[in-house]
């Protein structure tokens, strides 16, 4: 189905325009429609891939090989595409809106998205962050109108609500952070007078104000745009809040429990056990015959198929008469 609104907030889909700004990467297309890098031993065309596209690939992260429906023709920069993976699925078309084409900026890209809002929303946030521009500001505003059926301030609206909504879930994220190292710091006391094994409050008040830092690091982060840094630093805080946490258990590291297991005292082992033993074999008698390989062969080599399947079946088994049914009553 065509679609001729601009989508931004929407249950089930989004519908984008996208202002190219360089025609490059080049790519190829195999003999199965995929996509491939320009290195790709075999390829039955080419493809100009463009800024936009190609960025969104970076950003999608892992996808199943992305499928030209529409392969590029005389003009490898015209083209349709699907990239998907399990939850979210991306059509791409690609296409002149002014100046016949002559130039990179004459293209725009379609982006027709579905799949859950927030993995939307987040994929357009990276894109925009990724792109370092404005990707709904057009060349030329009278043909983007008119390619696209949207004013300005439709395109702006869409692509800004998206990324307002990325922006928001991430920053709940951190407040939910914040509130488990504040919970905690409330609980200290309460810790320290339970029965607690290798638990020590200075060392749970030093992953706190280490999950503390990590927190202002993720809000920094936020601030410019870099989603990878913030999930980076919301890591280390979720690290440092279990480590502070004694109800988690996970106070000691797996390598210091290793070296514990190394202590002369952790382990008691039963000196007979070390004893060394020697296992004695009677040796074969004298009147066993042994065969070399070349008498193997030369054994084996008189053997029929007939001799192996004698013996299998002794029994006699009753004849079966013979009734010749071609014959009329």
């Amino acid at each position: 189905m065509e679609l001729k609104s601009v989508i931004g907030i929407d249950a089930t889909r989004s519908h984008l325009w996208c202002q190219v700004k360089s025609g490059k990467p080049e790519m190829k297309v195999d003999g199965e429609n995929r996509l491939r890098h320009l290195n790709w031993p075999e390829g039955k065309t080419k493809i100009y891939l463009g800024d936009v596209c190609d960025t969104l690939l970076r950003c999608f992260g892992a996808h199943e090989p992305p499928i030209l429906t529409q392969p590029p023709g005389f003009d490898q920069q015209t083209w349709k595409m699907v990239i998907k993976d399990s939850t979210l699925r991306i059509e791409i078309i690609s296409r002149s809106y002014w100046g016949f084409g002559l130039f990179d900026s004459c293209f725009l890209n379609e982006l027709v998205i579905e799949g859950p809002l927030d993995r939307r929303a987040r994929l357009i946030f990276d894109l925009v962050a990724t792109l370092g521009r404005n990707p709904w500001e057009p060349t030329f505003g009278m043909f983007w109108k008119r390619a696209t059926k949207g004013s300005s301030m439709d395109h702006k609206d869409a692509w800004e609500g998206l990324v307002k909504h990325a922006r928001e879930e991430m920053d709940e994220e951190i407040h939910k952070y914040t509130n488990r190292a504040n919970e905690l710091t409330k609980k200290l006391d309460e810790f320290e007078s339970g029965d607690y094994h290798n638990w020590q409050r200075e060392e749970a008040e030093k992953a706190l104000t280490d999950a503390n830092n990590q927190l202002i690091v993720a809000k920094s982060a936020l601030h410019d745009n870099n989603a990878a840094g913030l999930e980076r630093a919301l890591a280390r805080a979720e690290a440092a809040l279990i480590e502070a946490d004694p109800t988690t258990e996970v106070t000691r590291t797996v390598f210091q429990e290793a070296d514990d297991l190394l202590l002369e005292d952790s382990l008691d082992v039963d000196d007979g056990v070390l004893e060394e033993q020697i296992m004695i074999h009677d040796e074969l008698p004298e009147e066993v015959s042994r065969i070399t390989p070349d008498e193997i062969a030369t054994k084996t080599g008189d053997v029929s198929a007939d001799d192996l399947l004698s013996g299998i079946d002794d029994e006699p088994e009753d004849d079966i008469p013979f009734v010749d049914l071609t014959e009329s009553e």
